[in-house]
């Protein structure tokens, strides 16, 4: 970084974007801090924990480069924080990468984790001439699990939690471009104007990303395929048209909680005087997610109230009465006919479905 030693415009724009930075990144990284201890589901492969590592990462890398550049320009000092810059960044993406290795279900071994370690190791015993070739280094390695990260929840997610994520790449890439236009060899080969973009791109990025990860319904749903337990379609009748177990150690009299869904929803449309009955109840350990049509509602047994899974089980009886609704309308008393729902179900609820 240039180190500003007289009063200009553009070391007053450098000093607003920059401590810009430092603001909402600290507060983005210490509400997901909060919103993580207070989730009823933690845990410490929750995607908040990653998230807030990285924005207090880069909370420590402004902060220390507003050191740097306005404050203490002398040489020693300077290289000091510069230093303390770069390693307190790498030392953030270590971390984060280290959450979103554990989060992964891929076999990556440690390897993007155990690479930012050595570069911030490197980090700290090399000359100042060096670091941003490593910092360079360490962005290319966390830009990489990124990938794998963004890959895999895009691929099993749904609805708006895929859209959030979606936002989420443009920030984190908004901010990655703005991250290298602030560097040292933008400021001395394209001049300060493309340094100050730079910094509006950063910042604008860390607002977008932080935005968006705060404003997503369900950051930790990620192993949503692990909570699912049994699937039922039930008439309007009362008799069950459609099983599947997505766990076959579950040990369910299917009629019986078939007959014992319906009498509860009515029950409770009775009280409630609801036209539509439930969409979600809690029973023990179990979460029972509702999905209704005019002719049958969808039933899904799962260990967590998953709004993907809600989402899913709407989606699943929105297909299903496309590809049944006039069998299940005719409905005389042969379900065999609806045993072809096997691979809709696979459509909807593998890992990868859309």
């Amino acid at each position: 970084m240039p180190a500003f030693a007289g009063v200009t415009i553009v070391r007053d724009t450098v000093l607003v974007l920059d401590s810009a930075v430092v603001l909402y990144t600290l507060l983005f990284g210490l509400t997901l801090v909060y919103e993580w201890l207070r989730s009823p589901l933690r845990k410490l492969t929750d995607v908040r924990l990653a998230w807030s590592v990285f924005m207090f990462g880069m909370a420590s890398n402004s902060f220390c480069f507003i050191m740097s550049d306005f404050y203490f320009t002398a040489e020693a000092d300077w290289i000091l924080w510069v230093k303390a810059g770069y390693v307190s960044m790498m030392l953030a993406l270590v971390g984060f990468s280290v959450a979103l290795e554990r989060i992964l279900p891929y076999r990556t071994h440690h390897v993007f984790s155990s690479a930012v370690t050595v570069i911030a190791v490197a980090s700290l015993l090399a000359p100042r001439e060096t670091l941003t070739t490593l910092a360079f280094a360490a962005c290319l390695v966390a830009f990489g699990i990124l990938v794998l990260f963004f890959r895999f929840f895009v691929r099993n997610t749904t609805g708006v939690v895929r859209s959030s994520m979606r936002v989420i790449l443009v920030g984190f890439l908004v901010g990655f471009v703005g991250y290298i236009g602030r560097s040292d060899f933008v400021y001395a080969g394209l001049g300060p104007e493309v340094y100050i973009l730079g910094g509006f791109l950063l910042a604008g990025g860390l607002l977008i990303l932080g935005t968006a990860v705060l404003g997503s319904p369900a950051l930790d749903e990620l192993d949503w395929t692990d909570q699912m337990l049994e699937l039922y379609l039930i008439h309007t009748s009362g008799i069950l048209l459609y099983h599947h177990k997505f766990v076959p150690a579950v040990n369910m009299d299917e009629s019986l909680t078939a007959a014992g869904i319906t009498g509860v929803q009515e029950l409770f449309k009775e009280i409630t005087q609801s036209k539509t009955g439930l969409n979600n109840l809690s029973v023990g350990d179990f979460n029972i997610l509702f999905a209704h049509q005019v002719d049958f509602t969808s039933v899904l047994i799962a260990k967590q109230p998953y709004r993907v899974l809600l989402e899913k089980v709407k989606d699943f009886s929105d297909k299903f009465q496309l590809v049944f609704g006039k069998a299940v309308q005719e409905f005389s008393g042969n379900t065999s006919q609806f045993d072809a729902a096997e691979p809709l179900v696979k459509a909807v609820f593998s890992p990868g479905s859309k």
